[in-house]
């Protein structure tokens, strides 16, 4: 698969933890970001692998309709990348998480 098609959804995302109900919001999000199978790059930022454009933009679709009914305040903002693109990311402090060397691990097998 090549890896100009293998398309990143990456999720970054602030939420407003001061009352017990924002806190019980963001849990929702991190609930379904991990039920959905993203992966968390670094605090807030979420990523997952789609195998083209039109599941990554279908991906997108669901995320949104879960963000309209369930989180009214806040930040969240996500974008799309090639594979190619992601793995040219540097990380600069730090090292990969270990979700993401299985899932790059993942990748290379096809």
């Amino acid at each position: 698969m090549s890896a100009f098609k293998i398309m990143w959804l990456i999720v970054m995302f602030d939420l407003p933890t001061t009352s017990k109900k924002d806190r019980k919001r963001y849990r929702w999000l991190f609930n379904y970001l991990d039920k959905e199978g993203y992966i968390r790059l670094q605090y807030s930022v979420y990523g997952k692998v789609f195998n083209s454009l039109q599941s990554a933009n279908y991906g997108k679709k669901r995320l949104k309709d879960f963000l309209k009914i369930n989180i009214k305040k806040g930040n969240v903002r996500m974008f799309l990348m090639t594979d190619a693109q992601f793995g040219k990311m540097e990380i600069v402090v730090g090292e990969q998480s270990s979700q993401e060397e299985i899932v790059q691990q993942l990748l290379f097998d096809f």
